[in-house]
């Protein structure tokens, strides 16, 4: 898998390949880009924390945000179920979570 790891002015900050397991970084609540063995990519918020066993599902959530403004309209989400074994690429943005306010970099 390859891990790419962006600042809020896009550009890479880190990236590097392994095993999904040996991910240095731990995305949580960063938004993401995921694409798939077979060429599905999900766009969302990253919600599984690692760390702790062996994950075999991560949860991606796309939350009722408005885009411009990078503010939540209400805490409605959708959940969607990734396959870590199927992850062949996982881009993540630093500070782009949007409960936490905006980042510094």
């Amino acid at each position: 898998m390859k891990f790419i790891q962006y600042n809020l002015a896009g550009k890479v900050v880190e990236q590097y390949s392994c095993d999904f397991d040996q991910l240095k970084a731990n995305p949580i609540g960063e938004k993401v880009r995921v694409t798939m063995d077979n060429g599905k990519i999900c766009v969302g918020f990253w919600d599984t924390f690692h760390g702790q066993g062996k994950v075999q599902t991560a949860e991606i959530s796309q939350y009722d945000l408005d885009e411009k403004t990078s503010k939540l309209r209400s805490f409605n989400s959708i959940v969607t179920f990734v396959p870590t074994s199927r992850i062949v690429k996982l881009e993540a943005i630093l500070h782009s979570n949007p409960r936490w306010g905006y980042g510094t970099d």
